[in-house]
């Protein structure tokens, strides 16, 4: 078994002197409040990927100036050689 150490702020460390006071487990209350945030995220819907990429573009649009870089065949050996020589001509 693991152990766990957190850090409590003042309050954080008032409350917990309160729950033992009321013999209530803090190991109790903290392994019970692990096990419902993991259910929690067992039972959520995994994220809409598709539509937070579309909400990125839409508020940052790829400007009309943009430089488009030419599509090529990577398993081309001379289309691939033709891309570096242009990028280093542009370069010096």
């Amino acid at each position: 078994m693991r152990l766990l150490n957190v850090r409590l702020d003042d309050q954080d460390a008032r409350l917990v002197r309160r729950l033992r006071d009321r013999g209530i487990s803090i190991s109790n209350l903290v392994r019970g409040a692990i096990r419902t945030e993991a259910n929690a995220l067992e039972t959520k819907a995994p994220p809409d990927t598709g539509a937070l990429i579309a909400e990125i573009r839409r508020r940052f649009p790829t400007p009309a100036a943009a430089h488009k870089s030419p599509r090529i065949d990577s398993t081309q050996r001379r289309q691939v050689q033709g891309l570096v020589r242009e990028k280093l001509r542009r370069r010096a």
